[in-house]
């Protein structure tokens, strides 16, 4: 009842007021908005399984690794991608005097970046044993070069992944059996 009561006041005040308000001139201004944008594709977007990965390389024995250059058995790494559009892709790359084109298929470009290995360069570095480092080789086949921008790699339309393998390589220092690490860091460049 109180609150029926309220209302029926507030009412009657605005009612009586209004005949005052509507002799005030009223003041007015405008101006424009100009609006902005660009309209873009969509580009690949990373799966944030793939952002953080443990791959285990399992066992390597001396015997599998015993001379300089040897390798053991590679290991898949699979980096899963989603909502890849079918855009056209120009780039110039890193290899001189190659370019990546195409008319429906996204590009990207990938960047690894870890220690080195004291002996061998285009081995990664492990922590914990010594006489191996890792080889990190794309989808062609060929080794990965640390902290270098890498070429630009077309998708076909409706992939939705890239792999790599890593594999441990004997080197020049010391043999020391043991667990080991490493850590590699990664950015992919969608064109």
């Amino acid at each position: 009842m109180k609150r029926i009561t309220q209302l029926i006041v507030a009412g009657v005040t605005l009612t009586v007021m209004l005949p005052v308000f509507a002799d005030e001139s009223v003041s007015a201004d405008g101006g424009e908005l100009y609006v902005h944008g660009v309209l873009r594709e969509n580009t690949c977007r990373l799966e944030m399984d793939s952002a953080w990965q443990d791959v285990d390389l399992g066992d390597t024995a001396r015997a599998e690794v015993s001379l300089v250059g040897k390798q053991a058995k590679p290991v898949t790494v699979t980096l899963y991608l989603r909502d890849c559009p079918q855009i056209p892709t120009r780039s110039a790359n890193i290899t001189p005097l190659t370019h990546s084109r195409s008319s429906q298929q996204p590009g990207y470009q990938a960047r690894f970046v870890a220690a080195t290995d004291a002996f061998n360069p285009d081995l990664i570095q492990v922590t914990g044993s010594s006489g191996i480092g890792l080889r990190l080789k794309d989808s062609r086949g060929q080794t990965v070069k640390m902290a270098q921008q890498g070429d630009t790699v077309l998708l076909n339309p409706g992939q939705d992944s890239v792999t790599y393998t890593l594999q441990a390589e004997r080197t020049a220092a010391a043999f020391v059996p043991g667990p080991y690490h490493a850590l590699i860091q990664f950015s992919m460049m969608y064109q």
